[in-house]
Protein backbone atom coordinates (compact mmCIF):
# COMPACT_ATOMS: atom_id res chain seq x y z
CA UNK A 1 0.00 0.00 0.00
CA UNK A 2 1.64 3.25 -0.96
CA UNK A 3 2.32 6.25 1.48
CA UNK A 4 -0.43 8.91 1.60
CA UNK A 5 0.65 12.23 -0.52
CA UNK A 6 0.39 15.43 -0.43
CA UNK A 7 -2.34 18.54 -1.76
CA UNK A 8 -2.09 21.97 -1.52
CA UNK A 9 -4.75 24.75 -0.77
CA UNK A 10 -4.55 28.33 -0.57
CA UNK A 11 -3.32 30.01 3.02
CA UNK A 12 -5.61 30.18 5.37
CA UNK A 13 -6.17 33.68 5.93
CA UNK A 14 -7.48 33.70 2.78
CA UNK A 15 -10.38 31.15 3.28
CA UNK A 16 -11.15 33.04 6.40
CA UNK A 17 -11.64 35.80 4.06
CA UNK A 18 -13.32 33.98 1.67
CA UNK A 19 -15.44 32.09 3.79
CA UNK A 20 -13.98 28.88 1.67
CA UNK A 21 -14.29 25.33 2.66
CA UNK A 22 -10.86 23.37 1.64
CA UNK A 23 -13.06 21.33 -0.59
CA UNK A 24 -14.00 24.63 -2.38
CA UNK A 25 -12.44 24.81 -6.07
CA UNK A 26 -10.83 28.00 -5.30
CA UNK A 27 -9.57 27.36 -2.39
CA UNK A 28 -7.26 24.71 -4.70
CA UNK A 29 -5.47 27.71 -6.43
CA UNK A 30 -2.18 29.11 -4.63
CA UNK A 31 -2.95 32.67 -4.31
CA UNK A 32 -0.02 35.99 -5.52
CA UNK A 33 0.68 38.56 -2.88
CA UNK A 34 1.58 41.90 -3.95
CA UNK A 35 3.97 44.54 -2.21
CA UNK A 36 5.11 47.89 -2.15
CA UNK A 37 8.78 47.91 -0.75
CA UNK A 38 11.20 45.48 -0.81
CA UNK A 39 11.31 45.00 2.75
CA UNK A 40 8.48 42.34 1.50
CA UNK A 41 9.97 39.18 3.10
CA UNK A 42 10.47 40.87 6.60
CA UNK A 43 6.70 42.08 6.28
CA UNK A 44 5.44 38.51 4.58
CA UNK A 45 7.39 36.83 8.10
CA UNK A 46 5.72 39.25 10.43
CA UNK A 47 2.05 38.67 9.08
CA UNK A 48 1.93 36.39 6.08
CA UNK A 49 -1.95 37.27 5.78
CA UNK A 50 -1.10 41.23 5.44
CA UNK A 51 -0.57 42.33 1.69
CA UNK A 52 -1.65 44.49 -0.34
CA UNK A 53 -5.53 44.76 -2.05
CA UNK A 54 -5.36 44.52 -5.96
CA UNK A 55 -6.95 47.50 -7.24
CA UNK A 56 -7.94 48.75 -10.84
CA UNK A 57 -4.34 49.20 -12.23
CA UNK A 58 -3.36 45.74 -11.27
CA UNK A 59 -5.24 44.71 -14.39
CA UNK A 60 -4.62 44.27 -17.81
CA UNK A 61 -5.27 47.04 -20.11
CA UNK A 62 -5.36 47.79 -24.03
CA UNK A 63 -4.99 51.45 -25.24
CA UNK A 64 -8.26 52.89 -27.37
CA UNK A 65 -8.26 55.65 -29.66
CA UNK A 66 -10.93 58.08 -28.90
CA UNK A 67 -12.04 61.14 -30.73
CA UNK A 68 -11.86 63.79 -27.76
CA UNK A 69 -15.28 66.05 -26.83
CA UNK A 70 -14.28 69.35 -28.35
CA UNK A 71 -16.15 70.58 -25.35
CA UNK A 72 -14.17 69.58 -22.93
CA UNK A 73 -11.38 71.83 -21.52
CA UNK A 74 -9.54 69.23 -19.26
CA UNK A 75 -6.68 67.32 -19.31
CA UNK A 76 -8.93 64.44 -21.43
CA UNK A 77 -9.00 66.98 -24.28
CA UNK A 78 -5.52 65.95 -25.05
CA UNK A 79 -5.50 62.32 -24.48
CA UNK A 80 -6.16 60.62 -27.98
CA UNK A 81 -5.89 57.12 -26.30
CA UNK A 82 -8.17 55.45 -23.30
CA UNK A 83 -6.95 52.31 -21.57
CA UNK A 84 -9.59 49.38 -21.63
CA UNK A 85 -9.56 46.86 -18.55
CA UNK A 86 -9.46 43.48 -18.51
CA UNK A 87 -9.89 41.06 -16.11
CA UNK A 88 -6.54 39.48 -17.04
CA UNK A 89 -4.45 40.21 -13.79
CA UNK A 90 -0.90 42.14 -14.24
CA UNK A 91 2.44 41.81 -12.20
CA UNK A 92 4.61 45.02 -12.65
CA UNK A 93 8.16 44.99 -12.03
CA UNK A 94 10.46 45.42 -9.38
CA UNK A 95 11.40 48.82 -10.28
CA UNK A 96 7.65 49.95 -10.21
CA UNK A 97 7.70 49.56 -6.83
CA UNK A 98 6.39 46.06 -6.61
CA UNK A 99 6.91 43.12 -5.55
CA UNK A 100 4.78 39.53 -5.29
CA UNK A 101 4.88 36.18 -4.18
CA UNK A 102 3.33 32.46 -4.13
CA UNK A 103 1.92 31.12 -0.92
CA UNK A 104 0.29 27.75 -0.67
CA UNK A 105 -0.75 25.42 2.31
CA UNK A 106 0.60 22.00 2.22
CA UNK A 107 -2.04 18.69 3.38
CA UNK A 108 -1.73 15.65 4.00
CA UNK A 109 -4.26 13.72 1.46
CA UNK A 110 -6.17 11.61 3.71
CA UNK A 111 -9.68 11.89 4.79
CA UNK A 112 -10.19 15.08 6.56
CA UNK A 113 -7.27 16.83 5.32
CA UNK A 114 -4.82 17.13 8.36
CA UNK A 115 -2.57 19.95 8.56
CA UNK A 116 1.35 18.81 7.10
CA UNK A 117 3.46 20.88 9.85
CA UNK A 118 4.75 17.61 11.02
CA UNK A 119 6.59 16.89 7.81
CA UNK A 120 10.43 18.16 8.14
CA UNK A 121 11.30 15.56 5.21
CA UNK A 122 9.37 17.59 2.16
CA UNK A 123 10.39 20.25 -0.10
CA UNK A 124 8.14 22.79 -2.24
CA UNK A 125 8.83 25.10 -5.46
CA UNK A 126 6.90 26.72 -7.56
CA UNK A 127 7.49 26.74 -11.54
CA UNK A 128 6.18 29.27 -13.79
CA UNK A 129 4.02 27.83 -17.02
CA UNK A 130 3.93 30.09 -20.30
CA UNK A 131 0.27 30.06 -22.33
CA UNK A 132 1.05 30.22 -25.86
CA UNK A 133 -1.65 31.14 -28.55
CA UNK A 134 -1.42 30.36 -31.77
CA UNK A 135 -3.53 31.31 -34.56
CA UNK A 136 -4.30 30.47 -37.98
CA UNK A 137 -6.86 32.43 -39.88
CA UNK A 138 -6.79 35.06 -43.12
CA UNK A 139 -5.77 38.42 -41.41
CA UNK A 140 -8.60 40.86 -42.13
CA UNK A 141 -11.42 38.41 -39.97
CA UNK A 142 -8.25 38.06 -37.30
CA UNK A 143 -7.83 41.92 -37.57
CA UNK A 144 -11.57 42.38 -37.50
CA UNK A 145 -12.29 40.32 -34.52
CA UNK A 146 -9.19 41.80 -32.39
CA UNK A 147 -10.43 44.87 -33.03
CA UNK A 148 -14.00 44.54 -32.11
CA UNK A 149 -12.72 42.69 -28.32
CA UNK A 150 -11.18 46.16 -27.50
CA UNK A 151 -13.96 48.15 -28.97
CA UNK A 152 -16.90 45.83 -27.30
CA UNK A 153 -14.88 46.21 -24.06
CA UNK A 154 -14.64 50.24 -24.43
CA UNK A 155 -18.31 50.35 -24.74
CA UNK A 156 -19.02 48.35 -22.23
CA UNK A 157 -17.05 50.38 -19.92
CA UNK A 158 -18.01 53.67 -21.01
CA UNK A 159 -15.10 54.74 -22.45
CA UNK A 160 -16.88 56.76 -25.46
CA UNK A 161 -16.52 56.69 -29.06
CA UNK A 162 -13.60 54.19 -30.25
CA UNK A 163 -11.66 54.55 -33.38
CA UNK A 164 -11.27 51.35 -34.75
CA UNK A 165 -7.86 49.44 -34.94
CA UNK A 166 -6.18 46.60 -36.05
CA UNK A 167 -4.21 44.42 -32.76
CA UNK A 168 -3.24 40.96 -32.18
CA UNK A 169 -6.05 38.81 -31.06
CA UNK A 170 -3.56 36.95 -29.00
CA UNK A 171 -2.77 40.38 -27.24
CA UNK A 172 -6.95 40.61 -26.43
CA UNK A 173 -7.69 36.78 -25.82
CA UNK A 174 -8.32 37.11 -22.20
CA UNK A 175 -10.42 34.62 -20.05
CA UNK A 176 -13.69 36.07 -19.28
CA UNK A 177 -15.97 32.92 -20.51
CA UNK A 178 -19.55 35.02 -19.75
CA UNK A 179 -18.63 37.90 -21.72
CA UNK A 180 -16.65 35.97 -24.39
CA UNK A 181 -20.00 33.64 -24.88
CA UNK A 182 -21.93 37.05 -25.94
CA UNK A 183 -19.18 37.95 -27.95
CA UNK A 184 -18.63 34.59 -29.51
CA UNK A 185 -22.78 34.76 -30.55
CA UNK A 186 -22.36 38.32 -31.89
CA UNK A 187 -18.99 37.73 -34.26
CA UNK A 188 -19.75 33.93 -35.13
CA UNK A 189 -18.58 34.53 -39.17
CA UNK A 190 -15.12 35.62 -38.44
CA UNK A 191 -14.13 33.38 -35.23
CA UNK A 192 -15.30 30.52 -38.12
CA UNK A 193 -12.54 31.47 -39.99
CA UNK A 194 -9.63 31.60 -36.99
CA UNK A 195 -8.27 27.94 -35.48
CA UNK A 196 -6.56 29.24 -32.44
CA UNK A 197 -4.87 26.86 -30.42
CA UNK A 198 -3.77 27.83 -26.54
CA UNK A 199 -0.61 25.82 -25.61
CA UNK A 200 1.13 25.34 -22.32
CA UNK A 201 4.86 25.60 -21.93
CA UNK A 202 7.19 24.61 -19.63
CA UNK A 203 10.94 25.98 -19.18
CA UNK A 204 13.46 23.78 -19.72
CA UNK A 205 16.92 24.47 -18.23
CA UNK A 206 19.87 22.55 -20.01
CA UNK A 207 23.44 21.28 -18.31
CA UNK A 208 25.06 24.10 -19.71
CA UNK A 209 22.80 26.91 -17.78
CA UNK A 210 21.18 27.80 -20.70
CA UNK A 211 17.12 27.58 -21.23
CA UNK A 212 13.90 27.10 -23.95
CA UNK A 213 10.31 27.18 -23.85
CA UNK A 214 8.79 23.99 -24.46
CA UNK A 215 5.53 22.91 -25.45
CA UNK A 216 4.25 19.84 -22.68
CA UNK A 217 3.33 16.78 -24.33
CA UNK A 218 4.90 17.79 -28.10
CA UNK A 219 6.35 14.47 -29.75
CA UNK A 220 8.04 16.71 -32.63
CA UNK A 221 9.70 18.27 -30.05
CA UNK A 222 11.43 15.77 -27.22
CA UNK A 223 13.07 16.64 -23.69
CA UNK A 224 17.10 16.56 -24.69
CA UNK A 225 18.66 14.20 -22.27
CA UNK A 226 19.91 16.26 -18.71
CA UNK A 227 17.17 18.93 -19.55
CA UNK A 228 14.77 19.75 -16.53
CA UNK A 229 12.20 21.91 -15.85
CA UNK A 230 12.84 24.64 -13.48
CA UNK A 231 11.92 24.79 -10.47
CA UNK A 232 12.03 27.56 -7.93
CA UNK A 233 12.45 26.78 -4.20
CA UNK A 234 9.82 28.38 -1.47
CA UNK A 235 10.33 28.62 2.12
CA UNK A 236 8.00 27.44 4.66
CA UNK A 237 6.59 30.58 6.78
CA UNK A 238 7.03 30.31 10.80
CA UNK A 239 4.17 31.15 13.12
CA UNK A 240 3.25 35.16 12.75
CA UNK A 241 4.72 37.01 15.35
CA UNK A 242 1.15 37.76 16.67
CA UNK A 243 0.77 34.12 17.11
CA UNK A 244 3.78 33.09 18.66
CA UNK A 245 2.45 33.19 22.26
CA UNK A 246 -0.73 31.35 21.29
CA UNK A 247 1.20 29.06 19.50
CA UNK A 248 3.15 27.80 22.68
CA UNK A 249 -0.13 27.32 24.35
CA UNK A 250 -2.06 25.20 22.08
CA UNK A 251 0.53 22.90 21.34
CA UNK A 252 0.93 20.73 18.48
CA UNK A 253 -2.93 21.47 17.42
CA UNK A 254 -2.11 25.05 17.11
CA UNK A 255 -0.42 27.49 14.13
CA UNK A 256 2.81 25.48 14.84
CA UNK A 257 1.15 22.79 12.72
CA UNK A 258 0.49 24.64 9.57
CA UNK A 259 2.98 23.93 6.94
CA UNK A 260 2.92 26.94 4.91
CA UNK A 261 5.13 27.79 2.30
CA UNK A 262 6.35 31.27 0.00
CA UNK A 263 8.20 31.86 -2.84
CA UNK A 264 9.26 35.08 -4.95
CA UNK A 265 8.04 35.31 -8.21
CA UNK A 266 10.14 36.58 -10.91
CA UNK A 267 8.82 39.13 -13.15
CA UNK A 268 11.94 40.05 -15.04
CA UNK A 269 14.64 37.83 -15.97
CA UNK A 270 17.54 38.68 -18.25
CA UNK A 271 17.45 35.27 -19.91
CA UNK A 272 17.16 35.11 -24.05
CA UNK A 273 16.73 31.71 -25.79
CA UNK A 274 16.43 30.53 -29.48
CA UNK A 275 12.76 30.58 -30.85
CA UNK A 276 11.67 28.52 -33.74
CA UNK A 277 9.76 30.35 -35.80
CA UNK A 278 6.67 29.22 -38.00
CA UNK A 279 7.44 28.52 -41.75
CA UNK A 280 10.72 27.09 -41.24
CA UNK A 281 12.22 30.47 -41.04
CA UNK A 282 15.69 30.41 -38.85
CA UNK A 283 15.53 30.92 -34.83
CA UNK A 284 15.12 33.90 -33.31
CA UNK A 285 16.45 35.22 -29.86
CA UNK A 286 13.59 36.43 -27.32
CA UNK A 287 13.68 36.91 -24.16
CA UNK A 288 12.31 34.56 -21.52
CA UNK A 289 9.98 36.59 -19.70
CA UNK A 290 8.01 39.15 -22.26
CA UNK A 291 4.91 41.84 -21.53
CA UNK A 292 2.74 39.72 -24.37
CA UNK A 293 2.48 36.20 -23.09
CA UNK A 294 0.09 35.08 -20.21
CA UNK A 295 2.00 32.95 -17.00
CA UNK A 296 0.72 31.17 -14.14
CA UNK A 297 2.17 29.22 -11.21
CA UNK A 298 1.92 25.80 -9.87
CA UNK A 299 3.42 24.94 -6.88
CA UNK A 300 5.11 21.36 -6.66
CA UNK A 301 5.80 19.32 -3.02
CA UNK A 302 8.60 17.15 -3.74
CA UNK A 303 9.31 14.01 -1.07
CA UNK A 304 12.73 12.45 -1.68
CA UNK A 305 12.73 8.54 -0.83
CA UNK A 306 16.88 7.07 -0.47
CA UNK A 307 17.49 4.63 -3.30
CA UNK A 308 13.98 4.79 -5.01
CA UNK A 309 12.84 8.48 -7.38
CA UNK A 310 12.00 11.45 -5.77
CA UNK A 311 7.48 11.30 -5.07
CA UNK A 312 6.10 15.02 -6.23
CA UNK A 313 2.90 16.81 -6.21
CA UNK A 314 1.55 19.31 -7.90
CA UNK A 315 -1.23 22.07 -7.10
CA UNK A 316 -3.42 23.83 -8.97
CA UNK A 317 -2.40 26.60 -11.31
CA UNK A 318 -2.80 30.60 -9.60
CA UNK A 319 -4.70 32.95 -11.67
CA UNK A 320 -3.35 33.96 -15.36
CA UNK A 321 -1.58 37.23 -15.12
CA UNK A 322 0.47 38.67 -17.42
CA UNK A 323 4.26 41.12 -16.64
CA UNK A 324 4.24 44.94 -16.83
CA UNK A 325 7.06 46.19 -19.39
CA UNK A 326 9.68 48.34 -17.29
CA UNK A 327 8.18 51.56 -19.42
CA UNK A 328 4.90 50.53 -18.14
CA UNK A 329 3.54 54.08 -17.61
CA UNK A 330 1.16 52.78 -14.88
CA UNK A 331 4.10 51.12 -13.10
CA UNK A 332 6.66 53.98 -13.60
CA UNK A 333 4.03 56.37 -12.05
CA UNK A 334 4.98 54.49 -8.34
CA UNK A 335 8.63 55.70 -8.51
CA UNK A 336 9.63 58.93 -8.18
CA UNK A 337 13.85 59.04 -9.52
CA UNK A 338 14.97 62.51 -8.63
CA UNK A 339 18.16 63.88 -11.07
CA UNK A 340 20.03 67.04 -9.57
CA UNK A 341 21.76 69.07 -12.71
CA UNK A 342 24.96 69.60 -12.44
CA UNK A 343 25.82 72.90 -10.66
CA UNK A 344 28.02 75.10 -13.12
CA UNK A 345 29.32 77.51 -10.75
CA UNK A 346 30.73 74.28 -8.67
CA UNK A 347 32.02 72.77 -12.53
CA UNK A 348 33.55 76.53 -13.09
CA UNK A 349 35.51 76.24 -9.71
CA UNK A 350 36.40 72.35 -10.88
CA UNK A 351 38.06 73.89 -13.84
CA UNK A 352 40.42 75.53 -12.01
CA UNK A 353 42.07 72.49 -10.10
CA UNK A 354 44.15 69.65 -11.65
CA UNK A 355 41.45 66.47 -12.80
CA UNK A 356 41.03 63.29 -10.80
CA UNK A 357 41.42 59.88 -12.22
CA UNK A 358 37.56 59.80 -11.97
CA UNK A 359 34.79 60.05 -15.15
CA UNK A 360 33.42 58.76 -18.17
CA UNK A 361 36.47 56.84 -19.70
CA UNK A 362 35.67 56.78 -23.89
CA UNK A 363 37.97 54.55 -25.43
CA UNK A 364 38.14 54.70 -29.19
CA UNK A 365 39.25 51.49 -31.28
CA UNK A 366 41.59 52.04 -34.23
CA UNK A 367 40.39 53.66 -37.47
CA UNK A 368 37.11 54.27 -35.27
CA UNK A 369 37.21 58.39 -35.05
CA UNK A 370 34.28 59.87 -36.43
CA UNK A 371 36.15 62.94 -37.98
CA UNK A 372 33.79 66.46 -38.86
CA UNK A 373 33.94 70.04 -38.12
CA UNK A 374 31.42 70.77 -34.74
CA UNK A 375 31.38 74.21 -35.79
CA UNK A 376 30.04 74.34 -39.50
CA UNK A 377 26.89 72.73 -37.96
CA UNK A 378 25.64 69.66 -38.76
CA UNK A 379 27.68 67.42 -41.65
CA UNK A 380 25.57 66.99 -44.68
CA UNK A 381 25.21 63.47 -46.36
CA UNK A 382 29.11 62.07 -47.38
CA UNK A 383 30.71 64.74 -45.55
CA UNK A 384 31.84 62.88 -42.50
CA UNK A 385 35.40 61.07 -42.26
CA UNK A 386 36.79 57.58 -40.25
CA UNK A 387 39.55 58.82 -38.54
CA UNK A 388 42.48 56.37 -37.05
CA UNK A 389 41.23 56.67 -33.46
CA UNK A 390 42.72 54.50 -31.48
CA UNK A 391 42.42 57.27 -28.74
CA UNK A 392 41.50 57.30 -24.81
CA UNK A 393 39.66 60.67 -23.71
CA UNK A 394 38.11 60.84 -19.80
CA UNK A 395 35.21 63.25 -19.50
CA UNK A 396 33.68 64.70 -16.14
CA UNK A 397 30.47 63.16 -16.07
CA UNK A 398 28.16 66.09 -15.47
CA UNK A 399 29.61 67.53 -19.18
CA UNK A 400 27.87 64.39 -20.68
CA UNK A 401 24.84 65.19 -18.62
CA UNK A 402 24.71 68.13 -18.97
CA UNK A 403 24.89 68.19 -23.15
CA UNK A 404 22.37 65.32 -22.62
CA UNK A 405 19.74 67.68 -21.37
CA UNK A 406 20.37 70.06 -23.70
CA UNK A 407 19.31 68.13 -26.13
CA UNK A 408 16.68 66.87 -24.37
CA UNK A 409 15.35 70.54 -24.03
CA UNK A 410 15.96 71.41 -28.13
CA UNK A 411 13.93 68.73 -29.23
CA UNK A 412 11.05 68.41 -27.04
CA UNK A 413 9.34 70.58 -28.56
CA UNK A 414 10.49 70.35 -32.29
CA UNK A 415 9.25 66.76 -31.24
CA UNK A 416 5.75 68.58 -29.95
CA UNK A 417 5.26 70.75 -32.22
CA UNK A 418 6.37 68.18 -35.41
CA UNK A 419 4.40 65.66 -34.85
CA UNK A 420 1.83 67.03 -32.89
CA UNK A 421 1.93 65.43 -30.02
CA UNK A 422 0.28 67.85 -27.41
CA UNK A 423 -0.62 65.04 -24.81
CA UNK A 424 3.52 64.80 -24.24
CA UNK A 425 3.03 68.33 -22.48
CA UNK A 426 0.52 66.84 -19.64
CA UNK A 427 3.32 63.86 -18.76
CA UNK A 428 5.62 66.72 -17.20
CA UNK A 429 5.29 70.09 -15.25
CA UNK A 430 7.79 72.71 -13.50
CA UNK A 431 7.11 74.36 -10.51
CA UNK A 432 7.92 77.98 -11.54
CA UNK A 433 9.77 79.91 -9.04
CA UNK A 434 7.03 82.39 -8.47
CA UNK A 435 3.53 81.78 -8.63
CA UNK A 436 2.63 83.53 -12.03
CA UNK A 437 1.44 80.16 -13.28
CA UNK A 438 -1.99 81.50 -11.40
CA UNK A 439 -2.15 83.96 -14.07
CA UNK A 440 -1.87 82.23 -16.80
CA UNK A 441 -4.72 79.73 -15.54
CA UNK A 442 -6.85 82.60 -14.26
CA UNK A 443 -6.30 84.13 -18.05
CA UNK A 444 -7.64 80.92 -19.77
CA UNK A 445 -10.36 80.32 -17.57
CA UNK A 446 -12.00 82.85 -18.45
CA UNK A 447 -12.41 81.61 -22.33
CA UNK A 448 -9.51 84.10 -23.29
CA UNK A 449 -6.64 82.07 -25.80
CA UNK A 450 -2.85 82.71 -26.07
CA UNK A 451 -2.10 85.51 -27.96
CA UNK A 452 -5.21 87.31 -28.17
CA UNK A 453 -6.60 90.32 -26.15
CA UNK A 454 -5.00 90.79 -22.72
CA UNK A 455 -1.93 88.23 -23.50
CA UNK A 456 1.31 90.03 -22.55
CA UNK A 457 4.69 89.70 -22.27
CA UNK A 458 4.27 88.41 -18.30
CA UNK A 459 2.02 86.04 -19.06
CA UNK A 460 3.77 84.83 -22.42
CA UNK A 461 7.22 84.28 -20.03
CA UNK A 462 4.91 82.45 -17.25
CA UNK A 463 3.64 79.79 -19.71
CA UNK A 464 7.11 79.25 -21.14
CA UNK A 465 9.02 78.44 -17.26
CA UNK A 466 5.52 76.16 -16.45
CA UNK A 467 6.33 74.36 -20.03
CA UNK A 468 9.91 73.80 -18.90
CA UNK A 469 11.53 77.10 -20.52
CA UNK A 470 12.63 80.16 -19.27
CA UNK A 471 13.11 82.47 -22.12
CA UNK A 472 13.61 85.69 -19.94
CA UNK A 473 16.04 87.88 -21.04
CA UNK A 474 16.86 85.58 -24.31
CA UNK A 475 16.94 88.15 -27.35
CA UNK A 476 15.34 85.47 -29.46
CA UNK A 477 11.23 85.31 -29.97
CA UNK A 478 9.03 82.93 -30.66
CA UNK A 479 8.66 81.40 -27.18
CA UNK A 480 5.85 78.79 -26.47
CA UNK A 481 2.68 81.15 -27.05
CA UNK A 482 3.91 82.19 -30.42
CA UNK A 483 3.98 78.80 -31.43
CA UNK A 484 0.98 77.65 -30.12
CA UNK A 485 -0.77 80.64 -31.36
CA UNK A 486 0.83 79.61 -34.82
CA UNK A 487 0.25 75.68 -35.24
CA UNK A 488 -1.80 74.21 -37.51
CA UNK A 489 -3.22 70.98 -38.31
CA UNK A 490 -2.39 69.34 -41.50
CA UNK A 491 -5.08 70.72 -43.63
CA UNK A 492 -4.19 74.20 -42.39
CA UNK A 493 -6.20 74.97 -39.70
CA UNK A 494 -4.74 77.02 -36.41
CA UNK A 495 -5.63 74.65 -33.82
CA UNK A 496 -5.40 76.44 -30.50
CA UNK A 497 -5.55 80.13 -32.04
CA UNK A 498 -9.73 80.03 -31.71
CA UNK A 499 -9.95 77.09 -29.42
CA UNK A 500 -10.03 78.56 -25.92
CA UNK A 501 -11.31 75.27 -24.34
CA UNK A 502 -8.07 73.51 -25.95
CA UNK A 503 -6.21 75.97 -24.85
CA UNK A 504 -7.68 75.78 -21.28
CA UNK A 505 -6.64 72.05 -21.40
CA UNK A 506 -3.22 72.52 -22.36
CA UNK A 507 -2.48 75.12 -19.28
CA UNK A 508 -4.32 73.31 -16.55
CA UNK A 509 -2.62 69.69 -17.42
CA UNK A 510 0.98 71.64 -16.87
CA UNK A 511 -0.51 72.77 -13.48
CA UNK A 512 1.95 71.95 -10.79
CA UNK A 513 -0.06 71.50 -8.15
CA UNK A 514 -2.22 69.23 -10.43
CA UNK A 515 0.19 66.30 -9.57
CA UNK A 516 -1.91 63.51 -7.64
CA UNK A 517 -0.27 62.30 -4.37
CA UNK A 518 -0.44 58.73 -4.18
CA UNK A 519 -3.16 57.17 -1.47
CA UNK A 520 -1.61 54.98 0.48
CA UNK A 521 -2.64 51.38 -1.22
CA UNK A 522 -5.51 49.46 0.96
CA UNK A 523 -4.22 46.04 2.90
CA UNK A 524 -6.04 42.66 3.22
CA UNK A 525 -7.53 42.01 6.49
CA UNK A 526 -5.48 40.18 8.45
CA UNK A 527 -7.91 37.59 10.61
CA UNK A 528 -7.39 35.75 13.83
CA UNK A 529 -6.01 32.57 13.61
CA UNK A 530 -9.23 30.43 14.50
CA UNK A 531 -6.40 27.60 15.82
CA UNK A 532 -5.75 30.17 18.43
CA UNK A 533 -7.76 29.24 21.52
CA UNK A 534 -8.43 33.04 22.70
CA UNK A 535 -8.60 35.35 18.96
CA UNK A 536 -9.49 38.75 19.88
CA UNK A 537 -11.51 40.32 16.41
CA UNK A 538 -14.72 40.06 15.09
CA UNK A 539 -12.82 36.97 12.87
CA UNK A 540 -11.96 35.09 16.36
CA UNK A 541 -14.63 32.42 15.43
CA UNK A 542 -14.67 30.21 12.01
CA UNK A 543 -18.25 30.36 12.34
CA UNK A 544 -20.92 27.75 12.39
CA UNK A 545 -20.85 26.72 9.06
CA UNK A 546 -16.89 25.83 8.30
CA UNK A 547 -15.56 22.67 10.39
CA UNK A 548 -12.27 22.05 12.10
CA UNK A 549 -10.67 21.18 8.96
CA UNK A 550 -12.15 23.32 6.81
CA UNK A 551 -9.11 25.74 7.58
Amino acid sequence: MSEPGFVMRSPWYDRVREGLDLRAPLARRPRIQMYDSSDFVERLIEDPADSLVFGDDDVWTYPVPVRPHVTDDTRLRLATSRLVKTNLRKLYQPLHERFYVVVVEVFCDVPGLPRAGSHDEISVGFRMRRLHTSLTAKGRPARRVAANLVADLAKEQGLGECVPISSDVRDVWWANEAWRRKFNEDHAADLAEIDCHTDIQEWLLSPKGSGRWRTICDVSDPVIEGEKEQIIQMTRLPVREKDKMCAEDAGPKGPGSRSLWFGVIPTYSGDHWLAPQPGGRRPEIERKLDDHAIYEIECVVAQAREGCPTLTWVSAPTEPFRLADPMDPAGTKNRTVTIILPDLRRLAARASEKQGPGGVRIVTPPDSQFKMNPFSGIPKQGEGRIGAGAAVCTYAIELFFIVAFFLFLLFLPIVVLIFQLWWLLALRFCIPPRIGFTAVADFVATGKVIGGAGWNATLAAELDITLGSDLRDVPVPGGWADQLVAAKDPSGAFIFKNDAKLTHALVVSTDPGDAAQPAPLPHKVSPADPLCAVAPGPLASPGPHRTKHSL
